[in-house]
């Protein structure tokens, strides 16, 4: 295995097997073991579709098409819980974007933008209606990461896939975690009550996963709130 893929199986034997987690869905897809290294699979990339993607996002490289998982708390925490599934990166940038989100009925604005959206996370289980993608645009290497919500629309965030990658390990894949990392004006979405199940969540991160630094997670929220105010 990569070693992001043993960081992923890792991070998620941890959260199936805590006792104060239940879990709700769990899909362990194949490896796409032909892709090989993520200098090969790079290549490949760059042979069948004619894109140069940033060494930096051979980091957080993983060969996964479809590793999903969806946990909620136990007991009083029931409420609170968390989602992800993720393709690997060629199979986000050669599915295309998803033809729903750039149909008619979409502004002209939107529909250009979402075309060029590449789903590399989703939530498929709990109905949330959300994603991740990569934005692909012409000579950008290390594409921009954006944000959909079905109720709030597409945010651009302020970190790479990479980072997004490294973060979704802390998180566990709590929801909402990505506004965290995002300058939107927080009039754009109802962030009081994003907020409060937010901090929600990073307070039973805390309280579960004690060994973790969460003062990353715990300072975007409270720039987030000092923006709001």
């Amino acid at each position: 295995m990569l070693e992001y893929e043993i960081k992923l199986a890792s991070m998620i034997e941890e959260v199936t097997d805590h006792p104060g987690i239940q879990t709700l869905e769990l899909e362990e897809g194949n490896l796409s073991d032909f892709l090989g290294n993520s200098d090969s699979a790079f290549e490949k990339l760059q042979q069948i579709e004619g894109i140069t993607l940033s060494p930096s996002l051979k980091n957080t490289f993983h060969r996964y098409n479809g590793l999903g998982l969806q946990w909620s708390g136990s007991g009083v925490n029931e409420r609170l819980g968390g989602e992800f599934r993720l393709v690997h990166l060629l199979d986000a940038i050669i599915g295309g974007a998803p033809a729903w989100l750039h149909q008619e009925g979409w502004p002209e604005e939107q529909r250009k933008l979402h075309s060029a959206f590449r789903v590399f996370d989703s939530q498929l289980y709990g109905g949330v209606g959300t994603l991740a993608a990569l934005r692909l645009q012409d000579g950008v290497e290390n594409p921009e990461v954006w944000y959909f919500n079905t109720t709030h629309g597409s945010v651009k965030l302020d970190i790479d896939y990479e980072g997004y990658m490294n973060r979704l390990l802390m998180t566990r894949g709590i929801y909402y975690w990505q506004y965290l990392f995002s300058d939107v004006p927080l009039e754009h979405y109802n962030f009081q009550a994003i907020a409060s199940e937010l901090r929600a969540s990073i307070n039973f991160l805390k309280e579960n996963f004690p060994a973790d630094d969460h003062s990353e997670l715990t300072a975007r929220l409270e720039d987030a709130h000092r923006r709001d105010v």
